[in-house]
């Protein structure tokens, strides 16, 4: 082998290893400092090693089955065991509006599946984010408005009350700075939390997830 070729493999080898641990990096997402303190506790889940091994398993093989839709899905929390799911807000609501879209209803419907009322293995916090335009006070109101029209729909899909917290966090988390209008549609955006409840942890614990 010469040892151009020789370079070339090695050069090759260390991107695709690169590429390998930066796609498994995006399936882990670390709470940020404001969301610990706002809603960390009620995220927080406890279970031995094998537990947590399956509920990981469980909620990859699911965002797999989702991954077509306007959905970005990562693991994060304590032992990565909490599914977030982020949505651009304007796959869920008109511009300037806080009533749901024709649309919002076939990208939500899919994720009932983990809170459902007789089936629930999660329950869900449910966050709205905005870009910098407007005043503080507006940009909390709005994304308030919005997490409970969210809130809304799930409790008219029977949703147990009790499995829902919302929150409008207005542009204090966001995913980039607000300088160029893709920007700012990157920030504006909708998480949803499912956090395993007593019933996962059961099943996960006996391999029955």
């Amino acid at each position: 082998m010469n040892m151009s070729l020789a370079k070339y493999l090695f050069v090759t080898g260390c991107a695709l290893l690169l590429s390998v641990v930066t796609v498994g990096a995006q399936n882990y997402e670390r709470m940020s400092e404001y969301e610990q303190n706002l809603y960390g506790a009620s995220a927080h889940v406890n279970g031995d090693y094998e537990t947590m091994k399956n509920i990981r398993a469980y909620w990859v093989r699911e965002c797999n089955k989702l991954k077509n839709r306007n959905c970005e899905f990562v693991l994060c929390g304590v032992a990565e065991a909490v599914l977030k799911v982020t949505i651009p807000a304007r796959v869920l609501f008109m511009p300037d509006e806080a009533t749901l879209s024709p649309q919002a209803d076939a990208v939500l419907r899919p994720l009932l599946q983990f809170v459902a009322k007789d089936k629930a293995i999660a329950s869900c916090i449910v966050a709205c984010h905005a870009d910098n335009n407007g005043s503080e006070r507006y940009l909390s109101d709005f994304t308030n408005q919005r997490a409970k029209a969210i809130s809304n729909w799930l409790l008219k899909q029977n949703v147990e009350p009790t499995n829902i917290s919302y929150y409008g966090l207005s542009n204090k988390i966001s995913k980039t700075a607000n300088e160029n209008v893709k920007n700012r549609e990157l920030n504006r955006r909708v998480t949803i939390y499912f956090v395993p409840n007593k019933k996962m942890l059961k099943l996960a614990k006996k391999g029955q997830l």
